[in-house]
């Protein structure tokens, strides 16, 4: 049976599978660092590290996957990626304490953040521009469902088998995903020069000092250390960017930026996983915390946005085809803007299908704009250069997820502080005006999303896709 499927195609089921578990265990971990608070007797401090080790780890292993997949070949790259995944989750089941989970979860970062940028270049070579949309429309699928299915998924593993099986259950996934890719897949190679340890160092240091500081934003607020943090990056970034305008063999090549579409597809990025993340987190705690939602039915609520947005992305693929990308996208973000808010109209756990219907049509536009901002990020290059765009596509969508969650942290905050309580102590009364700034945060994004994609050259990319 494998023999009769096309090659392209089980590329793409196990770069699938392998992204839907990196989605799913992110998300999962989140729900389960309150029970190792308690079973390990730390404080909260260091089972946040738990969560900014990986962060961190993604931060240095994205900037150099490109390079690493171009000078050792994809495929070895690919399978090293998945085997310290694997390795950092499962030995983490085994910790005696929360040290060792944290230098586990450092590992298994470093593993996560060369598995996307990789995975998607050796994808992306095996198909033609023309066909784009079409793949992406498949794997883009784990990103909408895991993130989704996670709370309700974590919480029952914890309940049925204990906070072990979260980071035990990877292992045996990841050792049959490597062993398919070292029996299906091609060893891919492309020419490249030395490795420009000044641009990796300086980007690297940037994406570090950034998303440490966007952690720290969510959860401390605005103060000295962000700001310092803050001014860091900026440095970083500038210096970044003068060393590789004179490097020989820049790891980040600038002239990616003078694709229009690039950059333009970066920012609709932007906007939407802030509106993609930045809800998840807020709409559960809304469901949960403000309306007293189980966290079972506030699960289930999510998990039909994300059965909306699978419908929809596949159509969002000939969307793309016949009109180009800004049509999905416009008409995904417009739903997006307009849905956004109207969860506030959700006031009793007894309005379970009111919900339901609105997060199943919040998640049809979702759909609508994914396969249209990563098929547009890199439908402008060659193949041999994906593997060097999609590092720089993967960090922006990192950072953008960062700032969703911080940001809709911050407006909570800032919505408990003006309403003088805190998340322990809501009263259901208050429920709209501690939490209305962050979905209206949220609706202003999705309209800056909006303005980008009106900028698009439509005609130039289905020119570009017929003329192949």
């Amino acid at each position: 049976m494998i023999k009769d499927i096309e090659y392209k195609y089980l590329l793409v089921a196990i770069y699938t599978a392998v992204l839907f578990l990196d989605r799913l265990d992110v998300s999962i971990v989140n729900v389960t660092l309150p029970t190792l608070v308690n079973y390990f007797h730390a404080s909260i401090e260091e089972t946040q590290w738990v969560s900014t080790a990986f962060l961190l780890a993604l931060a240095i292993s994205i900037p150099i996957s490109g390079w690493l997949g171009d000078k050792f070949g994809l495929k070895k790259v690919f399978v090293l990626a998945i085997a310290l995944y694997g390795i950092g989750s499962s030995l983490c089941a085994f910790s005696p304490n929360m040290l060792f989970i944290i230098i586990l979860r450092f590992i298994q970062g470093m593993g996560g953040g060369m598995l996307i940028p990789v995975g998607m270049a050796m994808v992306y070579r095996a198909f033609q521009h023309s066909e784009y949309a079409h793949v992406t429309s498949i794997t883009f699928i784990p990103s909408l469902l895991a993130p989704a299915i996670a709370p309700f998924f974590g919480g029952l593993m914890l309940q049925l088998w204990g906070w072990q099986s979260v980071f035990l259950i990877v292992g045996p996934i990841c050792l049959l995903a490597a062993i398919a890719s070292m029996l299906i897949i091609k060893e891919q190679k492309h020419a490249v020069g030395p490795l420009d340890w000044g641009g990796f160092i300086l980007g690297a240091s940037f994406l570090i000092s950034l998303l440490y500081c966007i952690s720290v934003l969510g959860k401390n607020g605005l103060n000295n250390t962000t700001i310092i943090l803050l001014l860091i990056a900026l440095s970083l970034i500038t210096a970044l960017i003068l060393h590789e305008k004179h490097s020989s063999h820049p790891l980040i090549n600038l002239n990616f930026f003078k694709s229009h579409l690039f950059v333009q597809a970066n920012l609709i990025q932007l906007a939407f996983q802030i509106c993609h993340y930045g809800a998840i987190f807020l709409i559960a705690l809304y469901l949960q915390t403000g309306i007293g939602f189980t966290t079972v039915n506030s699960g289930l609520i999510l998990g039909l946005q994300a059965i909306g947005a699978m419908l929809s992305c596949r159509y969002s693929g000939k969307l793309f085809n016949q009109y180009g990308p800004a049509f999905p996208l416009s008409l995904g973000l417009i739903g997006i803007a307009f849905f956004t808010p109207l969860v506030l109209y959700i006031t009793t756990p007894d309005q379970a299908v009111l919900a339901s219907v609105l997060l199943f049509i919040r998640g049809i536009f979702l759909g609508l704009c994914g396969t249209a901002i990563q098929t547009a990020s890199i439908i402008d290059f060659e193949k041999t250069t994906v593997g060097r765009v999609s590092s720089i596509f993967t960090a922006t969508r990192q950072i953008a997820i960062s700032i969703g969650i911080c940001l809709s942290s911050l407006f909570i905050s800032y919505g408990l502080y003006q309403n003088d309580t805190d998340m322990f102590s809501i009263d259901p009364g208050m429920t709209y005006d501690i939490f209305h700034y962050a979905f209206y945060m949220l609706s202003v994004v999705a309209i800056f999303g909006i303005l980008v994609t009106r900028t698009i050259d439509n005609q130039s990319v289905l020119n570009k896709m017929q003329h192949e």
